[in-house]
């Protein structure tokens, strides 16, 4: 199992599906205990299986072009192919379909695990703002789920516990709408999740430890929340009764997965004529270029509208 860490560069939608009742139109994907937004493993899965044909080249692309391409089994009835029956669906023997899996279809009677296991994305650290400038907020039930238990620290019940630079003296900030008092990080607490983050702790230059009872708070009062408008074509003005909002995950914020790579099942997943077993060093090759893809290709709703991106920062 490997635990992956990411940095959203854009605004993030994942969306719930359907309108609520709420302060906005189109919510995002939440936690059913915590109430906090997280990434479903699916959609991680549903974009790294999809950029895979853009990392591969020659016949494997093909394979993987056509499957993918491929839907269900259909009649086609013409003067050249009355009565004969085109197979679709998934193949089978693509590197697509050996790493991620597939359901059974006409072609494929049977269904069949995939050597990836995508978990959900949690949110581990959060960028609300300031008077003192941005900080990114976690809470201890956050960071176990990235540190060993040891190394979890504890929190103070109502103040925030700041590791990084403060305006001397400041005892108290805003942050989002609430004002609390400010402890500094005098015992280096939050050491253990730069080190995890490694050179790429730079990017958030204070972390702020918040209890758990108050971080769900802090991130869904302080989420992205956008305003579209859908335009006539023929005149060119807004649509009366098209006004809509939806909310994001905000640009900067810290994500972790978990993905598994099942090394025992990599010699069973051969091609159809039972060769070509996929090596584990290809899985995990093939894995760290689709997900760097991410951060240029975006993954989510609206990548073709400014949000989606997502940089990984490392690799299985």
């Amino acid at each position: 199992m490997s635990t992956l860490f990411a940095v959203t560069l854009d605004p993030l939608h994942i969306g719930a599906g359907g309108y609520r009742l709420g302060r906005v139109d189109n919510t995002i994907v939440r936690d059913a205990g915590s109430g906090l937004p997280k990434v479903p493993g699916s959609s991680l899965a549903g974009v790294t299986r999809s950029y895979l044909m853009h990392v591969l080249e020659g016949e494997e692309q093909k394979k993987v072009q056509a499957c993918l391409a491929s839907s269900e089994s259909e009649q086609k009835d013409n003067s050249e192919q009355k009565g004969k029956s085109e197979q679709k669906g998934n193949c089978g023997r693509c590197l697509a379909c050996r790493l991620f899996g597939y359901a059974s279809t006409a072609r494929q009677k049977k269904s069949h695990i995939g050597l990836l296991r995508f978990y959900d994305g949690n949110i581990i650290a959060f960028p609300v703002s300031t008077i003192a400038g941005p900080v990114w907020v976690t809470s201890p039930s956050a960071l176990a789920l990235v540190l060993d238990p040891k190394d979890v620290p504890a929190a103070d019940e109502d103040k925030l516990i700041v590791n990084g630079a403060m305006p001397a003296n400041m005892n108290k900030t805003n942050i989002g709408w609430l004002y609390l008092g400010v402890l500094s990080d005098t015992a280096n607490a939050l050491a253990p999740l730069r080190e995890k983050l490694g050179d790429a702790s730079g990017r958030f230059a204070r972390l702020a430890l918040a209890p758990d009872w108050l971080f769900a708070e802090l991130v869904n009062s302080n989420l992205e929340v956008r305003t579209s408008v859908s335009i006539d074509p023929l005149t060119g003005a807004a649509e009366d009764g098209k006004l809509f909002t939806y909310e994001a995950i905000p640009t900067a914020t810290l994500l972790a997965f978990d993905v598994d790579l099942d090394e025992g099942r990599c010699a069973l997943a051969a091609d159809a004529s039972g060769a070509n077993p996929v090596a584990p060093a290809l899985a995990r090759d093939l894995l760290n270029k689709t997900l760097q893809l991410c951060g240029v290709l975006g993954m989510g709703g609206m990548c073709t509208r400014g949000f989606g991106r997502v940089k990984f920062l490392g690799g299985i």
